[in-house]
């Protein structure tokens, strides 16, 4: 049986009753962390909460509401994302009413486990809800019928249609039909064709589905919910895992954007020093800064205030709209090459907005070979570009410190590995020239025990893992010279 086939059906075999069974298990489930088992209304729920330290006082705990809940789910796969809404001060909890298949039976269930979680622990109004594979079913007939109790959702490769699985014949049993009265009354149990409350109510979602899933095909389940979602007016972002299926990928439960959403979403934000009092920090970076970046920020809560801008800035000129003739757009720092072309405009930024401390990291997409095999933008140049970048800079007053690109996997299609060598020895010539000091993130991918591993692919991003080992390295990094605020470069 594939893997995939194997993910699905597996909380099903493990069942007490036969395949189809409605009934929940009743078996004592094994965590993978801590937390504590109960049972609502006969049903079997677990709870893992947020250490203390974690828990804003005076405000109600956000959750995380996660489906299926079955013996063995959640799994210690799934411990990356369940680490990181802890740290959040996000709690984790679910409950299982059997195989449901989303039918009126599961949603009484979910409704009387949601009561119990808001009126006798107190937990938010709005959680947020964490739907894997058939947990699709459940979480949106159930969010259809209670838009104004959703926080947000987030899926992966979750169900969205009964007819993809497990087909009306296969959802007959549960729902108490026969497969004529199903499709007959199926607008008021299929989640596509339920999505018109969710929309009215503004409900963020958040999916991510392997383009080829074979058992829960990404077309007729997460693009069809996307495609009617945007139509109805509400806010949703498909992420498509190229060249995955219904499989135990890592890149499906250590998503960093899944839990970012989340986390953006439902956490409670802890009061801070206003930020006059803290020290100001400027990331500048291309996507692998921006795997890293959120978890920087976090490191950072209460000791900084960090701005991050990359690939996709934020900083738009609000006093003047139009720039050089036409609309001015966000500020583009994914590259050298970037930053050079819009200048004039990081030159303004730069002097209306001052800094104690200013990290760099970008390469990658200089880097880059078009198909004549000639480099996007050629070493000489790209240290030409970093010269004008550092002076720059150095006129904000910040301390600086530039991270290196990290390496190139061996089987990239646009960047020849051993490129990553030829632009970091260049950048080092420039900041050794202005006496920048050089944070070795190359380094810590070679060291890393999977980089061997990893240099045999051909995608230069990481897994959430990896950036969370960037990250502790960047924050240290900036907090290390924020503590001598009188040395500036």
């Amino acid at each position: 049986m594939p893997l995939g086939v194997i993910g699905i059906f597996l909380p099903i075999l493990l069942a007490q009753n036969s395949a189809w069974c409605a009934e929940p298990a009743q078996n004592q489930k094994v965590l993978p962390v801590p937390g504590e088992l109960f049972t609502v209304e006969g049903n079997a729920a677990f709870l893992i909460r947020p250490a203390p330290d974690k828990v804003q006082t005076n405000s109600t705990i956000p959750w995380v509401w996660y489906a299926p809940t079955y013996i063995n789910l959640p799994e210690e796969r799934e411990c990356w994302m369940i680490e990181r809404f802890l740290a959040a001060g996000i709690a984790v909890a679910g409950v299982d009413v059997g195989v449901s298949h989303g039918s009126p039976k599961g949603r009484t269930g979910f409704s009387a486990f949601y009561k119990h979680m808001v009126e006798q622990r107190g937990f938010s109004r709005k959680p947020a809800l964490l739907c894997r594979s058939q947990g699709g079913l459940m979480h949106y007939n159930w969010a259809a019928e209670h838009p104004e109790s959703v926080g947000c959702i987030a899926g992966i490769y979750p169900v969205g249609d009964l007819r993809s699985w497990p087909g009306l014949k296969g959802a007959t049993g549960v729902y108490g039909m026969t497969e004529a009265q199903l499709e007959a009354q199926l607008a008021e149990h299929n989640p596509v064709d339920r999505l018109a409350p969710l929309a009215k109510a503004k409900v963020p979602i958040f999916h991510i589905h392997g383009d080829v899933d074979k058992l829960v095909p990404l077309d007729a389940n997460s693009g069809t919910v996307a495609s009617r979602y945007k139509e109805l007016g509400g806010p949703m972002t498909l992420q498509i895992a190229k060249g995955q299926g219904h499989n135990y990928w890592s890149g499906f439960f250590e998503c960093r954007e899944l839990v970012d959403f989340v986390i953006s979403h439902i956490a409670t934000k802890a009061p801070t020093a206003p930020s006059a009092q803290l020290p100001k920090v400027l990331m500048i970076g291309d996507s692998i800064s921006g795997g890293y970046g959120a978890e920087v920020i976090r490191l950072l809560e209460g000791k900084a205030e960090v701005i991050k801008l990359g690939s996709v800035a934020g900083y738009r000129i609000k006093e003047q709209p139009i720039w050089q003739g036409g609309p001015a757009g966000h500020l583009n720092f994914g590259s050298a090459l970037f930053c050079i072309s819009d200048l004039d405009r990081f030159e303004r930024h730069l002097a209306e907005t001052k800094y104690d401390c200013i990290h760099i990291n970008f390469g990658l997409n200089d880097i880059f070979r078009g198909r004549n095999g000639r480099w996007y933008n050629p070493p000489e140049q790209y240290a030409e570009h970093l010269d004008k970048i550092i002076t720059l800079l150095k006129t904000n007053g910040a301390k600086i410190i530039w991270a290196n690109t990290t390496p190139i996997p061996d089987n990239d299609p646009d960047r020849p590995a051993g490129d990553d060598l030829i632009y970091n020895a260049a950048a080092e010539k420039v900041m050794n020239k202005h006496g920048i000091p050089i944070n070795d993130l190359h380094g810590i991918i070679t060291r890393w025990d999977g980089y061997a591993e990893w240099k045999k692919g051909s995608d230069v991003h990481f897994g959430g893992p990896v950036y969370a080992m960037l990250a502790k390295q960047v924050a240290d990094k900036i907090a290390g010279e924020l503590a001598n605020p009188n040395d500036r470069k």
